[in-house]
């Protein structure tokens, strides 16, 4: 805001210098000011949708937890058919397993429940 200030106020130093009459330098003015006041108004416009892209966020951001979990039934069914030495029984990765789909069901459970609590919140 204080740029937008700074701007009417050499525009309206060069209305002053120009010798026209009173009454245009002030239509003058008053067109200029207009101008500035719509071109602020898209401004934050063009600022709050990107805020609310931004907040949706992108397809990964939307999707990393399911594709870990596909990449893990992945594994699983690979192991089925073939011997992998990461799916044996003193692996690391049935650890791994059990967090991730742990940390996926109760995340994805707290975030459908945050949701419903806000949105209650916001009607109120």
């Amino acid at each position: 805001m204080e740029g937008v200030k700074n701007v009417v106020g050499a525009v309206g130093e060069v209305i002053d210098r120009l010798t026209l009459p009173a009454r245009e330098k002030r239509q003058l003015q008053v067109d200029l000011l207009g101008l500035l006041a719509e071109h602020e108004k898209e401004m934050a416009r063009s600022r709050s949708a990107a805020v609310v892209e931004e907040a949706r966020g992108n397809w990964l951001q939307r999707s990393w937890r399911p594709l870990v979990m596909l990449v893990f039934a992945l594994i699983v069914l690979v192991g089925t058919f073939t011997t992998l030495p990461i799916l044996s029984d003193t692996s690391r990765f049935w650890d791994l397993l059990e967090i991730g789909l742990g940390g996926y069901v109760v995340g994805r459970s707290g975030e459908k429940m945050a949701e419903a609590i806000f949105k209650v919140k916001a009607k109120k």
